[in-house]
This record gives structure tokens, sequence and C-alpha cells, in this order.
């Protein structure tokens, strides 16, 4: 339910912008206002500069002066995974994608399996290329199906971008974690927290599932925490898979915010200049980076 308001409150503030147009003639077409946090260290003078990103987007897509000109300042960009790089290297992401392998999705899935089938197939996915991938792969796969029919592109995500900008000026890539690393966490959840998601991602209208990744990018492109929160938040998870749940939760989110927000102190510290760009979701799933 939290999920459908959070909709509804983006789709009124596109509303809302719209009919500010006049007002914005100054404001480029595709500007975007995402998280962005600096964080100082006055003993070392060592500087953060912390933007939220999201791994999709628009052709164009403009930034706000003060992330290109941190940018600038700064000798070394980390980053979750350089997805420029890793794309040289099919191998090594092949090895990687072997966690998500199973003997049969069928049996994994069970009952819904030729209802879920069915709805993947409409939507234009071949289900055969799936069979031998666990439940989360079919989640994954579905959510970025919606997200490119939604008009949004991996190839234009926030991370891309700077990465691009970084490698074209010559500074340092940080990577904080590896594809395995971040493939293993979607991999290891519970069948019965993997066949929860999958059934209730086909349970609402694929245009309901489009307009989830709209509302989104909304909200991070407005930089809207509290509907960024609110759509994080998800919904209540029943109780018998609650468990599994938090235990995902901590891998997805507490561990890995733990390791990025290790490498700012430590370069802080260090009297560093750093620029950091990582998911946004990061700032604001507690305990988030900043905390």
């Amino acid at each position: 339910m939290k999920r459908i308001f959070a909709i509804i409150a983006a789709l009124a503030l596109i509303f809302t912008r719209s009919g500010c147009k006049n007002e914005e003639k100054d404001v480029p077409k595709n500007y975007v206002n995402p998280p962005f946090f600096i964080v100082r260290d006055e003993e070392t003078g060592g500087e953060a500069y912390l933007l939220g990103s999201m791994h999709v987007g628009l052709p164009n897509t403009v930034y706000p002066e003060a992330v290109y000109s941190s940018l600038d300042e700064c000798e070394t960009v980390a980053c979750e995974i350089d997805l420029i790089e890793i794309e040289k290297k099919r191998d090594e992401v092949n090895e990687a994608m072997k966690v998500f392998e199973c003997k049969s999705a069928r049996e994994l899935i069970g009952d819904d399996y030729d209802e879920i089938t069915k709805y993947f197939t409409e939507r234009g996915i071949n289900t055969n290329q799936l069979e031998k991938y666990i439940p989360a792969m079919w989640s994954i796969t579905l959510s970025q199906k919606a997200s490119s029919d939604a008009g949004y592109d991996t190839k234009y995500g926030t991370d891309r971008e700077i990465l691009t900008i970084a490698k074209q000026k010559g500074k340092k890539i940080v990577e904080l974690e590896t594809a395995e690393e971040q493939y293993i966490i979607n991999a290891n959840q519970s069948r019965e927290l993997q066949v929860y998601s999958l059934k209730n991602a086909v349970s609402v209208p694929y245009e309901q599932l489009m307009a989830q990744s709209g509302a989104l990018y909304l909200a991070w492109s407005t930089n809207n925490s509290t509907l960024i929160e609110t759509m994080l938040s998800g919904g209540r998870i029943p109780d018998e898979i609650a468990e599994d749940y938090k235990k995902y939760y901590s891998e997805m989110y507490e561990k890995r915010q733990e390791k990025m927000a290790e490498y700012v102190v430590k370069a802080l510290k260090n009297g560093e200049k750093v620029f950091v760009v990582v998911g946004a979701a990061h700032y604001f799933a507690a305990p988030d980076i900043l905390e």
C-alpha cells in the first residue's frame, strides 16, 4: 500500500512540475538534483563528496554544477563496481553469474510457474533462457524490462556517467566491491523469499511496475527523501519469511553500507579528497552511510 501511495505522490509531483514550466525556463532539459552530500574532516582537511546514483537514466542528463566541480577537485572516484571496465571482462561476469544457476526454475518456483511464465512471455521476455536460473534472477529480469519499457536505460545511469567523465580526466577508480559479491547477495536469499518477491511482482499490472520505475526516478531526480524512503520500505513482509528478509536486508544494506562508510572514514582521516558514487538507497536505508 505504501508503494501505491508513493506512486500517487510521484504522479502528483509530475503534474505540479508540468504546471510550472514557465517558471523553469532556465532549467536544462533532463536536469536532475539527486542526493548529494559533502563530509569534511576539519583536522585533516579531508573531504568526501557523496553522490546518490540511479543505475538507469535518460539521455543527456544534466547534474548540478556542484557535482561536476566536486568531481574535478578529486583525484579518486570510488564506486560500487566499475561498470565500464567490467564490460571488458565477460568471462569474469559469466563466472560470477553462475551463482544464479539452478537445475530447474520450475521446481523452485512451484505451482505458479506456468502463470508466471505466461506473464513474462506476454511482456516479451524469453523464459527459456531463464529456466536455468533461480527466481531472484527472474525478478531482476522483470525489473530491468519494466524500467527499460518505461524509458530508462542502464547506459545513462549515474555511475556510468560519472565513471566516463572520471576516466576521461584520468581519475583513479576505486571499486568498493565486486560483481560476484553483489550477485551472491541476491542469490543467497532463501527460496521462500525469492518466490515471494517474484509472485509479488507479477501480482500487479505491468503498467504499475513501469510506473514504479518512473516514480523512483522522479523521487531520486528531485531528491525527495520522503518518497525515496517510502518506496524503499516496500510494505509489510509476511511473518513466515520475516527472518529471511532480515538476513537479506543485512547483507544488501547494513554490511555493504558499513564497508562504504569505512572507506569514506579512512579517506577523511588520511586527508584525501574523494568522490563517492553509490546507489541512492545506501543514503536512506538504515543504518545509512552517513550514520
